[in-house]
């Protein structure tokens, strides 16, 4: 009876001390951050019961806080894109312990559309664009009345250079309107 109590007794300790291994994680080891742009999503891998969370700009002002309670693993999304771009302190808080973040907020670029043309002389006009990451240039003529004269589609990634020759037309009669694949265009004139 004896050797039973203790194996009870023994296995209770290991149990227990296996279970505050594998159940008490610190608050840094189970939380992380990802930043995008001016987005950020706080990634907690363990439910961790109630947790402040608050943001704070780079002279110290408190910008945002809210609380939850997390009993699951979870991930929260925050959006700063109201807020100046920027570094700014993530702080989380329990009962227990606290986890400081630093986020850096950048807005998206928007790269525009790289077209450039030139008359090359009164009845020739070239075309070069750079930065293709996708596939579908259309290159569209049109005379001084607005009237489509003729369209090309150029398949083709990186950059491309074309010629155009006008047969009834001079440079300075017509325009040419660029538009790549995802919409973005830009309209040259050859005056």
């Amino acid at each position: 009876m004896k050797t039973l109590m203790t194996t009870v007794l023994a296995l209770s300790i290991f149990f227990s001390t296996y279970a505050n291994n594998i159940f008490d994680k610190s608050l840094a080891e189970v939380s992380s951050i990802e930043i995008k742009e001016q987005r950020f999503m706080l990634r907690l891998a363990e439910g961790i019961g109630q947790i402040k969370v608050s943001i704070f700009n780079n002279k110290g002002k408190l910008v945002d806080r809210t609380r939850f309670n997390i009993q699951s693993p979870l991930n929260i999304p925050f959006n700063l894109g109201a807020l100046p771009e920027g570094n700014y302190k993530v702080k989380l808080e329990t009962k227990e312990e606290r986890v400081c973040f630093e986020v850096i907020t950048k807005k998206k670029v928007e790269k525009k559309l790289l077209a450039y043309g030139k008359a090359l002389d009164p009845h020739t006009l070239m075309l070069k664009v750079a930065g293709i990451e996708k596939p579908g240039i259309t290159v569209t003529l049109f005379d001084q009345n607005h009237d489509k004269l003729a369209s090309d589609k150029i398949h083709v990634l990186g950059s491309f250079s074309r010629n155009y020759v006008l047969k009834n037309l001079r440079a300075d009669e017509v325009y040419m309107k660029v538009m790549d694949a995802e919409g973005k265009h830009k309209f040259l004139y050859f005056n």
